[in-house]
């Protein structure tokens, strides 16, 4: 069996082919082997180009071979114009006559939810692995770069000679390439390399961006991703790609439900939870947009400015336009910098009226004699990172005070200064403040949301996965009683349970743990107790402990009647009081692997539908910081809240979920505590459930 070609070798072959050849050429100008062959060599490529073809000798003067056995030179990669049923044996083919890539175009796999698609794949995948060559696709439409150059594919934007830069872009989506590149060109912004993924049989969104940290013209990594195959190979990949000084910039696509069908209808792939990804984007320092405007605006703004963790500065030529700054930066959760004292005291000697903020109002200030340094008295502040600045077309006598004073601001400040003007300007106007270090914008969200990136915190790095020794899981979910003995095993606070088959040992047990007891029956594979009347709370004293246990107990007649399972065992535990209930887990996200997530408990999880997300492994510093920017987290740091030490106490029991999760690894599915109550006791699990993996 020929060995394996490696990832990274079999990715410099394809972005720096020395000879290309295209299956299935043809001379219909509307067909891929037409369209691909062509756009080889019209965009620049100076290795050798051949088609593939039993009829052609040649397409458009670009030679043609019956079979790559007859081709004069090596070739590196191929493009499969052909069908998906033919293309399984050709990739055999291809890997036989010695290539190392080929990129399989075609649809007609896993994504097209089939038997016969999905088994395709699968012998696609077997012949990588049998054969040593490597595959981008299937379901794709290729890959460029600018620099060699090279592009091969059939996309618009594989036609044209894309302007060579720093910003790499792989994606899940081929078809929007030709979109994306075309932003970037109306950004001023070039391209370094192109990847459409497709259905990843062999190499993945990862294995890109992999290679893009090592590819020296590249300094930006723009992902447009339907799922991850490994969360946290990607967290890995982040942080090395911001040691490489490379940002990285992700839009998630699939968040919503409609979106997350037509992501699996598109490549095969599992959309994924988007609050998983989000917290795990958070955890790698990625910063994520919700638009594809908003993915090269921020791609574009990372290549020129690199990253600038801090906070915004704004100003307007009105009180309205300020105000319309500081409505969107909250929408879309950029935050503006509060400025500090003495930057409020330099600008308020200078107002005319009205009030000092952030965004500031320019026409406060009585015009620009007296308001010549209020842009770089706001950029000098330390809070300010970037400043935006919201202007109209103006003419030259009130324009150019104005422009002077942002460019020596700018200057001064070595700080990015941005213009949105909605109204758009005259080019000759638009040119002024570029030419004075300006960039210029028309779209106020799309280029908060490129801001929004910029200001990404770095990632902290990842903390060590120091799993307590492994965990044997059954291959069922655990009852009650077993879930909070794993959990309480690895130190989280639990209620006290007892098991019980007789109502003496019930009795016994409610007077050693002390009443109101709450009485629970066991039945195997059942989780959701309370829906099917095995949970009795708030028991005052034995004789409401005994009609509970009669009721429950197998072969009872009231249990029969009142529509009950009978179980044969029943647990006591005392009942725990607390003035807030909460819920706490673990949970398998497709694509990002486990995740801790804990929010509102009780009548509050359905109504508020609000967790907070963490990818594992996480630290106890970014679960405080999180969850104290929670709506939990703010009602246990409340003034009024009664119990100060119960936030600490949850984070406790956080964390040891988490070490129980990992001793669990690939055996565990879910991890569920609800409630956690929270109170005088400080948290304690009184409800749990352990599902392993299927």
């Amino acid at each position: 069996m020929p060995s394996r070609i490696a990832t990274q070798d079999a990715l410099h072959a394809l972005f720096h082919p020395r000879a290309v050849a295209v299956v299935g050429a043809s001379d219909d100008t509307t067909k891929h082997g037409f369209i691909v062959l062509t756009n080889i060599r019209d965009t620049g490529f100076k290795g050798g180009i051949y088609g593939i073809s039993r009829r052609l000798t040649d397409v458009d003067g670009i030679p043609c071979r019956p079979d790559l056995a007859s081709i004069p030179e090596q070739i590196d990669t191929a493009f499969l114009a052909i069908p998906a049923e033919a293309a399984v044996q050709a990739v055999r083919d291809c890997a036989r006559a010695g290539l190392k890539t080929v990129i399989v175009g075609s649809a007609g796999y896993a994504e097209s939810l089939d038997a016969g698609g999905a088994e395709r794949q699968r012998e696609l995948q077997g012949i990588a692995e049998q054969e040593g060559i490597r595959i981008v696709g299937p379901n794709c439409n290729g890959i460029y770069n600018a620099h060699h150059p090279i592009s091969i594919g059939f996309n618009t934007a594989h036609a044209k000679r894309q302007k060579p830069g720093g910003i790499s872009i792989f994606s899940h989506s081929g078809a929007l390439f030709d979109a994306m590149a075309g932003r970037l060109a109306m950004l001023g912004a070039g391209l370094s390399l192109f990847a459409s993924a497709g259905n990843e049989a062999d190499m993945s969104v990862l294995d890109y961006m992999e290679y893009a940290i090592g590819h020296a013209p590249t300094r930006v990594i723009a992902l447009l991703i339907d799922s991850l195959q490994d969360g946290p190979r990607f967290l890995h990949l982040a942080q090395a790609a911001h040691a490489a000084g490379k940002p990285v910039v992700a839009l998630k696509i699939g968040g919503s439900d409609a979106g997350a069908a037509a992501a699996v209808a598109h490549s095969s792939r599992m959309a994924g939870d988007a609050a998983s990804y989000a917290a795990l984007f958070a955890a790698s320092g990625v910063a994520s947009v919700a638009t594809l405007e908003g993915l090269m605006t921020a791609a574009a703004l990372l290549d020129k400015y690199g990253c600038r963790p801090g906070q915004v500065g704004a100003l307007s030529t009105s009180g309205a336009g300020a105000s319309l700054i500081a409505d969107r930066c909250e929408a879309l959760k950029v935050p503006l910098a509060k400025l500090t004292e003495a930057t409020h005291a330099a600008l308020d000697t200078r107002k005319m009226f009205s009030r000092i903020g952030n965004p500031l109002d320019m026409g406060i200030f009585g015009g620009m004699r007296r308001a010549g340094d209020v842009p770089s008295l706001l950029m000098a502040d330390p809070d300010v990172s970037v400043t935006v600045g919201l202007m109209h077309s103006m003419n030259p006598w009130q324009g150019d005070p104005i422009r002077a004073a942002l460019a020596r601001a700018r200057e001064a400040s070595g700080k990015p200064l941005l213009i949105v003007s909605p109204g758009g300007m005259p080019a000759a106007e638009r040119q002024t403040y570029e030419t004075l270090g300006m960039d210029v914008f028309t779209e106020m969200d799309i280029l908060l949301e490129g801001i929004g990136a910029m200001l990404t915190p770095l990632p902290n790095p990842a903390p060590p996965i120091v799993a307590p020794s492994h965990h044997t899981l059954p291959p069922r979910p655990l009852t009650e009683p077993e879930s909070l003995a794993l959990l309480a095993a690895y130190e989280v606070r639990t209620v006290p349970t007892t098991m019980c088959r007789t109502l003496d040992q019930a009795l016994t047990a409610a007077d050693q743990c002390g009443y109101p007891v709450v009485l629970k029956g066991v039945v195997a594979g059942v989780a959701h107790k309370s829906d099917l009347g095995l949970v009795r709370t708030h028991l005052p004293d034995a004789a409401a402990l005994t009609d509970a246990f009669t009721a429950l107990s197998a072969g009872s007649m009231a249990s029969r009647c009142a529509g009950i399972i009978a179980c044969d065992q029943v647990i006591v535990q005392p009942m725990i009081r607390g003035e807030l209930e909460a819920i706490a887990g673990v949970a398998r996200s497709e694509g990002v692997g486990l995740v801790l997530l804990a929010g509102l408990g009780g009548i509050f999880a359905e109504a508020l539908r609000e967790t907070t997300t963490w990818p594992i492994p996480t630290t106890r510093e970014a679960v405080m910081a999180s969850l104290g920017a929670s709506t939990l987290g703010r009602i246990l740091h409340s003034p009024r809240w009664k119990h100060p030490h119960a936030a600490g106490a949850l984070v406790d029991l956080l964390m040891a979920l988490q070490d129980a999760a990992l001793a669990c690894g690939d055996a565990l599915h879910a991890i569920d505590v609800n409630p956690v109550i929270l109170g005088a006791h400080g948290a304690v699990a009184v409800d749990a459930l352990v599902v392993p993996t299927p």
